[in-house]
């Protein structure tokens, strides 16, 4: 098996260059504060408008702020923030066990609503009312020393498709849900991994089926996670990347080490590691 060392070069994401920069897959602890909420005044109300072929009479429309799930949305935030894989997180309210803080996390929640309708279908008769939550909300992450902004970024969680449940709670516990997931996706891209090759894998033809990366169990790698393969490239002295394929992790064989598969780009990146070229492999979720 043809063995073969790949230098990497860190390459800062534009949209989280002052984050990244904080180091390579390094954990970063994350404490998180305050989110503001100032409940809005009035309830608005309306008579929703219908699309296409769907044939339900929507009346009686009424939109309410519900400030009483603040706190649960901000318990999503936190849980969200605690499955980043490079986030070690404390509620901020609490004291730090160990008091080596990076990063505040604070922000405002813009609106808690709950929309109600009446809706008369073939499967709702007797006008049973149905419900959808939407969750806006804008989070700052702040350098614990200096306080400056490494990033603000809003999340929304909005009715999707034609999606009704039974009951507010229904409706709230569906929304956070998604939040969370909104939120989490978010910043493990925004604190990606990068991972050099230690290894050659299966090859078959002239495709490479299999690599081995420097990431294991001590970064919290999991099966599953996926990584972008680029070149790295320079026109007029600035620096360019071209994706060539995608790894999926296949399985986690130690504290530094696992093995992927590549599920696009074999035939490329097995062209590029023979000629010796400048690859980026970034983790994408």
């Amino acid at each position: 098996m043809m063995m073969r060392k790949i230098v990497l070069f860190l390459l800062s994401l534009t949209m989280v260059s002052d984050m990244m920069a904080q180091g390579e897959n390094t954990v970063q602890n994350v404490s998180v504060m305050d989110l503001t909420y100032t409940v809005k005044e009035g309830t608005k109300s309306g008579v929703a408008t219908v699309v296409g072929a769907v044939l339900d009479v929507l009346s009686d429309q009424t939109t309410t702020e519900e400030p009483g799930y603040a706190d649960a949305v901000r318990a999503s935030v936190v849980m969200a923030l605690g499955n980043v894989r490079r986030f070690t997180v404390t509620d901020g309210l609490q004291v730090s066990p160990n008091g080596e803080t990076n990063i505040i996390a604070d922000g405002t929640i813009n609106y808690i609503s709950v929309t109600k309708e009446l809706k008369t279908s073939s499967d709702n008769k007797d006008k049973t009312p149905q419900f959808y939550a939407q969750i806006n909300l804008t989070l700052n992450m702040k350098d614990a020393v200096s306080g400056k902004v490494l990033n603000s970024q809003a999340f929304e969680v909005t009715r999707s498709s034609w999606l009704w449940y039974k009951s507010t709670d229904t409706a709230i516990k569906n929304a956070l849900e998604t939040l969370r997931a909104k939120i989490e996706k978010y910043y493990n891209t925004a604190y990606p991994y990068t991972a050099r090759i230690l290894e050659r894998g299966m090859e078959k033809n002239d495709k490479q089926k299999e690599l081995y990366i420097d990431l294991g169990a001590a970064h919290g790698l999991q099966e599953g996670t996926h990584f972008n393969v680029y070149t790295i490239g320079s026109i007029g002295g600035k620096e360019t990347r071209k994706q060539i394929g995608r790894l999926k992790v296949k399985s986690v064989e130690g504290d530094e080490v696992s093995l992927c598969k590549v599920t696009s780009g074999g035939k490329d990146i097995k062209a590029a590691i023979d000629a010796g070229q400048q690859l980026l492999i970034i983790s994408t979720d």
